[in-house]
């Protein structure tokens, strides 16, 4: 009869595949993912009287399990999103209607959100699913339990080769809504709040212990082709990015990757991450990249020079976002200090971290040198290097307080709040920070170009040999 694999969500099955491994899902799943689940077919028995052959029993129960509410955040950094699902819906009932359009040309299938509510009508972890035997008396009705109801609802699904291959309430919904990807139904399933617990198990020790497959050929995590590399000005960025990942978004961390230089960086400054970007469209690289630049003057500059190179969908540049707590921003010039719009001058990634050290002077950049090429002057933020260890130094569940801190402002400049927070939230970066009136959010779309923004005008230095300092490395 041979060995099967499935990946199922709450007992309702997804996928399947008989004697090989079928679509590989160990993208779903990290590597703390991994455990034992009991599998269907085992005698049970036989091991409870054997204990010597546990060995045995748990390589056959070995399986990837994660719950639902952590498999989309996944699914959304890899681009899978309800529209593509109500995409993907629509092209199956337009080739349902054409074949069945001769027969009866009155059906009417569900639309896209009626197939949503049909779905999630009961959580999935309430679906009986004891099997019902054939040969029982209205097997039907009783298979369809709480479903039987709304026959009338799954007659307008397009029909599959499946869909009359059920003997339980998981089973019913998985034969009759099973016509779409498994990444699509997740979504789906999704909408449903209480699904949020529900085991997504992709169970594969029964097929390996069978032969079949080798055990290699399963491993969980972002695949090679599924990940980003992210390239950033300095060190630091992605030592913050990288932190912040780990920390806060752990559920996809894994899909992003950064230039390895802890002590010496690979592309150290803006000229040349635009010089590595230059090459790769030469050698038209295949992976997916993401240039991410500091919001000041060399960041801008930059960004509109790899806008020029006209780069491929898989290479994208952006820049950190303009954000309202940097609008009025400690700055020394030559007339001394001011309250300025530091964005897209001199916001680098340390200006989004938290600036309230009790060892540290009030925040405050220094303006060092004039971008004619965008009419701008460039600043640097003083004693980055402390925020930058300060942030090193927090735990998760103190970032993901994001208690509001006061900054005490120079005399002569407004006090004003500031907490920064270094985020991920599915496949966006998000940088919160509480505003004057208590709160804001800014976010940056993963792999989206962004383009800056126009920037309020402030009184900028007029001489730079007054400051008699120097340009401030990024």
């Amino acid at each position: 009869m041979g060995t099967s694999i499935e990946l199922k969500v709450s007992g309702v099955s997804l996928d399947c595949a008989k004697n090989n491994m079928g679509n590989d899902y160990g993208y779903l799943f990290q590597e703390s993912d991994l455990a034992r689940r009991p599998c269907d077919g085992i005698d049970y028995d036989y091991y409870r009287n054997h204990p010597e052959d546990d060995d045995d029993l748990a390589e056959i129960e070995l399986a990837f399990v994660r719950p639902l509410g952590r498999v989309t955040p996944r699914l959304f950094v890899l681009g899978h999103t309800l529209e593509s699902a109500r995409a993907e819906y629509e092209a199956v009932v337009a080739e349902a209607a054409s074949i069945s359009e001769a027969d009866a040309p009155d059906a009417r299938f569900l639309d896209f959100g009626e197939f949503c509510a049909l779905a999630n009508l009961f959580p999935l972890a309430g679906l009986a699913d004891e099997y019902i035997d054939y040969d029982t008396d209205e097997r039907a009705t009783l298979a369809q339990g709480r479903f039987a109801a709304h026959a009338a609802s799954f007659a307008r699904v397009p029909w599959t080769e499946n869909s009359d291959s059920y003997w339980s309430e998981a089973s019913f919904l998985a034969a009759k809504l099973g016509i779409l990807s498994a990444p699509s139904m997740l979504l789906i399933f999704s909408l449903n709040p209480a699904n949020s617990d529900a085991e997504v198990v992709w169970q594969f020790g029964n097929i390996v212990n069978a032969g079949w497959v080798e055990r290699s050929s399963f491993a969980a995590g972002a695949q090679r082709t599924h990940a980003i590399l992210v390239a950033t000005e300095g060190a630091s960025d992605a030592r913050i990015l990288r932190r912040a990942l780990d920390l806060l978004r752990p559920d996809v961390t894994d899909f992003f990757r950064f230039i390895d230089g802890e002590e010496r960086h690979h592309f150290w400054g803006t000229g040349n991450l635009v010089r590595f970007a230059e090459g790769l469209v030469r050698i038209d690289i295949q992976n997916q990249v993401l240039f991410l630049l500091d919001n000041d003057a060399e960041g801008i500059d930059a960004y509109r020079k790899l806008q020029e190179l006209k780069m491929p969908n898989n290479l994208r540049s952006m820049v950190l976002p303009e954000i309202e707590e940097l609008r009025l921003f400690p700055a020394l010039g030559p007339e001394g200090l001011s309250e300025c719009d530091i964005n897209g001058r001199a916001a680098a990634i340390e200006c989004y971290l938290d600036l309230n050290l009790p060892d540290c002077p009030p925040a405050r950049v220094i303006w060092s040198n004039y971008k004619r090429e965008i009419d701008a002057w460039h600043g640097a933020l003083e004693h980055k290097e402390s925020y930058d260890r300060h942030f090193m130094n927090q735990d998760a569940e103190t970032l993901a307080a994001g208690k509001i801190r006061h900054i005490q402002a120079r005399p002569g400049t407004r006090r004003f709040d500031c907490r920064g927070l270094a985020t991920w939230k599915t496949h966006r970066v998000i940088v919160r920070g509480a505003t004057r009136h208590g709160g804001g959010t800014a976010r940056i779309a993963t792999g989206l170009s962004r383009r800056p923004r126009a920037r309020s005008s402030c009184r900028e230095p007029r001489s730079m040999s007054v400051l008699g300092v120097r340009r401030h490395a990024e």
